[in-house]
């Protein structure tokens, strides 16, 4: 195995480690990744590929999502002469996500697995995806997801105040792609497209065993904030509103992983996440959708983004 600094690729020639089985994970931004494991815990591997629709593949030159038992055996599919003194650490109990500025690989650290639960490591383990979706200029947001007509529409609102129960309201010609939680990502045509991601909750707290196909996207065409009313409207609200709404949803997915971070890292992810809402503010319409209990509110909805 050598390493070569400028491109910062791995040029795999062991044998060994080229048939390590790991799964692709393809986004419309190019935030490629790989998810390995080593022989602990591929059953997290494994997990994480049927949530997420994941199709298996051989180790290569992606950035890779490792589980490991120890920072060393994570080590074992990363380049030598990385010394493990250059690797820094989020530390969230259960998982230390370990990272260095001279890698683009991540290994995650599953501390205490018989005492924790997997589908919480599964939860932390996708932070180094959201980190460089946010450097790519998008945005995880707590919101449903659905298609109508070949569009992505976005409903977001705080938990409880009623994004899910709009998503089961909706009609059968429109497409559910999931209710919690979309990826946003800028693509190379400079659109911005929304992809699909797990409820955890679901998981957690043992509802239900969905699963979400997270490679598949649609051209994010208009967010929706709902609030509780007695009639339905929609009242477009402007950029400055809007940039404020979509950062306090993009930090309602964030905010759990904040707590392991040092303060300049906090800020840093602050500053990147109004600056990315600021910009897809200016090109994605954004409205609040008052909602009734009775009324067909996607039918204005439908009225705005045709």
């Amino acid at each position: 195995m050598t390493f070569d600094p400028q491109s910062k690729v791995i040029f795999l020639f062991d044998g060994i480690m080229n048939n390590r089985k790991g799964y692709y994970l393809n986004l419309d931004n190019e935030n490629n990744w790989c998810v390995n494991s080593d022989d602990e815990n591929i059953e997290l591997a494994d997990k994480l590929a049927s949530i997420m629709k994941l199709q298996e593949c051989q180790t290569n030159n992606y950035s890779r999502v490792i589980f490991s038992k120890s920072l060393k055996s994570g080590m074992s599919f990363v380049p030598k002469e990385d010394d493990d003194k250059n690797w820094d650490v989020y530390n969230y109990g259960i998982i230390h996500i370990w990272y260095s500025s001279s890698m683009k690989d991540i290994i995650c650290e599953v501390k205490h697995r018989e005492l924790s639960d997997d589908y919480m490591v599964l939860s932390y383990s996708l932070l180094p995806i959201y980190l460089r979706n946010l450097d790519k200029k998008g945005l995880s947001l707590h919101s449903a997801l659905a298609e109508y007509n070949g569009k992505g529409i976005l409903f977001a609102a705080p938990g409880g105040t009623g994004k899910s129960t709009c998503y089961n309201r909706l009609p059968d010609y429109w497409k559910p792609l999931c209710d919690d939680e979309t990826l946003v990502v800028l693509d190379k045509n400079d659109t911005y497209r929304a992809h699909p991601f797990p409820t955890w909750s679901d998981y957690l707290m043992k509802r239900k065993e969905n699963t979400w196909d997270v490679q598949y996207s649609v051209p994010l065409s208009a967010i929706f904030f709902i609030e509780q009313s007695d009639h339905d409207e929609i009242i477009y609200i402007d950029r400055r509103e809007a940039t404020l709404s979509i950062t306090g949803s993009a930090k309602q997915i964030l905010a759990i992983f904040l707590h392991g971070m040092k303060k300049e890292q906090k800020i840093d992810i602050s500053t990147k996440m109004f600056n990315n809402a600021f910009d897809m503010a200016k090109k994605i319409p954004v409205f609040r959708l008052l909602v009734s209990l009775n009324g067909q509110f996607w039918k204005e909805v439908e009225k705005v983004v045709e």
